[in-house]
């Protein structure tokens, strides 16, 4: 629960890493672009009913707290579930939504006209992921592991094998296809997960 004295406290210090201001007449998908973006650091807070200077406009919108949630399930894939409060009489008469999510388990991305765009937060800005930063985000989320990327131009030929006939045959107890048999090692070394 976030008191009255500390989300002052949160306005007064501007914008950050960890928080953003947004009036609560923004499209689902721009709320959605914010969540994604702290989700995929390392958390953070959008409070609705603030202007970007940091002036309390207050909520307008009917069924907020409804909309909000909609917004999370429908633009965000996987989707999320935000902690959500209303800091009531802000500034007299204007009420203020805390909008919070934790750093994310998975990647998340907003989904938008049938696809998938990825966000960061970089200092007080949410921007769409380079592919580097995407994968460098997959990998700190234990989604990509670096040991099943392809070696761009590698070939059969480059590994060594006998010490892949070693390791399948003393390890993993798996018999081995003949040394000419290009297609019968691409099948088993595609087909083999690396965790076993």
């Amino acid at each position: 629960m976030t008191t009255r004295t500390e989300l002052l406290e949160l306005i007064n210090n501007g914008e950050n890493s960890g928080v953003e201001f947004k009036r609560d007449d923004i499209d689902n998908r721009a709320l959605a672009k914010e969540l994604v973006a702290f989700s995929n650091l390392s958390g953070g807070a959008v409070l609705l009913g603030i202007e970007d200077g940091g002036t309390v406009s207050g909520i307008t919108r009917d069924k907020l707290e409804e909309w909000v949630m909609t917004a999370c399930r429908d633009k965000i894939r996987p989707a999320i579930i935000p902690f959500f409060e209303i800091i009531r009489d802000v500034e007299p008469g204007k009420h203020v939504a805390v909008v919070r999510v934790a750093p994310g388990f998975s990647v998340h991305s907003v989904w938008h006209n049938s696809g998938n765009t990825y966000y960061i937060r970089v200092g007080t800005q949410s921007r769409e992921a380079t592919p580097e930063e995407l994968s460098r985000l997959f990998q700190q989320r234990g989604a990509f592991r670096a040991e099943l990327r392809p070696i761009s131009g590698a070939q059969l030929a480059d590994l060594d094998l006998r010490r892949l006939r070693d390791y399948f045959g003393r390890v993993r107890q798996q018999a081995t296809p003949d040394e000419g048999d290009e297609a019968g090692w691409r099948t088993l070394l595609l087909n083999t997960d690396t965790k076993s």
